[in-house]
């Protein structure tokens, strides 16, 4: 990755140095890439792997966890961080397995570039260029003056199985700096045909307090988007969509209604998250139906 670890506003935690309440540290090893937060001033001599308050009770922790470090965030597909990097962004990931499928979510960058071979073989077997900004116009004043906005989700099926990928991706944006929010890797499961009529709605958990003069006090907070799909389902396929339905339980994962990235419904359709609800409906011999419920 072209991103630094640990970065800048993220130093790597010295047992000799004495830290301040809520300075940021890194604890970097081989299977950690975490940020912790000072809960306390004159911190000295303190392991945040070990003293935190995920791991000790809250009166004695001297850390709590804050977050992966700036180029692990787009892999934490709980917290949603955002990896930021210098514009142009490059890496290269070997998921060491099969993989068909590679997805992006909440990006800002004008350019994207995939590009996969087999590891030992310098030939390429999949390449995608992609321009990440668009203008949705349907009238010539439009066609002028209207912004252009970025392409925020991108996701491709078509990578060819091969059995060790290496997969190169690079973005870049005008501003000089892009921005990730999760990069999903591996390979797909066809549930289904999603029916027509799928009901894209957005959870809002903003706040509004009236007080007794009719003034309103207005408590922005993000939107959680969610889908209700009706999937047409093939009888023989029942027992391949119930062991999926166990094995995403509590597990966030790329949910596509399309595959065709350029289709209008596409990225309303295109969501990173949990199923709320899964409920299969065995209309006869021939075809099930999904109702799907996903956040």
């Amino acid at each position: 990755s072209s991103i630094p670890e640990p970065a800048e506003n993220e130093p790597t935690w010295d047992i000799d140095v004495t830290y301040d309440e809520f300075a940021l540290v890194s604890v970097v090893t081989e299977n950690s890439h975490l940020v912790y937060e000072s809960l306390v001033s004159d911190n000295s001599g303190h392991n945040p792997q070990l003293t935190n308050s995920d791991v000790v009770p809250a009166v004695s922790a001297k850390w709590k966890y804050k977050y992966r470090t700036n180029r692990h965030r787009m892999f934490d597909y709980i917290k949603g961080d955002v990896s930021v990097a210098a514009s142009p962004f490059k890496l290269v990931l070997r998921p060491k397995k099969r993989v068909d499928t590679i997805s992006f979510f909440d990006l800002k960058a004008t350019d994207l570039d995939i590009t996969v071979r087999n590891y030992g073989d310098p030939s390429a077997v999949y390449t995608l260029d992609g321009f990440l900004l668009e203008r949705n116009v349907t009238t010539i004043y439009e066609y002028f003056f209207a912004p252009f906005v970025y392409v925020k989700k991108v996701a491709t099926f078509n990578i060819p199985p091969i059995p060790d990928p290496i997969i190169e991706i690079a973005l870049s944006d005008t501003s000089g700096a892009v921005e990730i929010g999760r990069l999903a890797v591996g390979q797909s499961t066809y549930l289904g045909a999603i029916q027509w009529n799928p009901v894209v709605d957005s959870d809002n958990y903003s706040k509004i307090n009236w007080d007794e003069f009719g003034r309103a006090e207005l408590i922005p907070i993000s939107s959680v988007p969610s889908n209700q799909q009706k999937v047409l389902v093939d009888a023989h396929r029942l027992n391949l969509v119930r062991q999926f339905r166990e094995l995403a339980n509590a597990v966030p994962v790329v949910w596509s209604g399309l595959d065709d990235m350029d289709y209008h419904y596409t990225e309303s359709l295109l969501i990173f998250g949990i199923y709320d609800s899964f409920q299969i409906v065995e209309v006869n011999n021939g075809f099930s139906e999904l109702n799907l419920s996903i956040k």
